[in-house]
């Protein structure tokens, strides 16, 4: 009896944190929203950052990731989205200005 119990304590466990994972949107709004600190980013350079950025879910949580390198940038656990890496967060800042510079 008490292993039924036990099952069934981690199967609504993992259904729990399998809802309450952040999806791509959350992310890409937390992403968006560091991004934007110094002014807005126009949707084409928008469309262009997301084609560098894969974002991977497992279940109880989820990560964005460059496609080149692999490199961390967000997890998400319990429907929160953290910004993992600043120094990404920078780079692209600076990238985007000069991209918006010359757009």
């Amino acid at each position: 009896m008490i292993g039924r119990i036990v099952i069934f304590a981690l199967i609504v466990g993992l259904v729990y944190l399998n809802y309450t994972t952040p999806k791509i949107e959350d992310h890409k709004a937390a992403l968006l929203a560091e991004l934007e600190l110094q002014g807005e980013i126009p949707q084409e350079l928008q469309d262009q950052l997301w084609r560098n950025i894969d974002y991977s879910n497992f279940m109880v949580c989820s990560f964005m990731k460059t496609t080149v390198g692999s490199v961390m940038i967000s997890t998400g656990y319990l429907k929160k989205v953290n910004i993992v890496n600043n120094k990404w967060a920078e780079e692209t800042r600076r990238s985007l200005k000069s991209r918006m510079d010359s757009y």
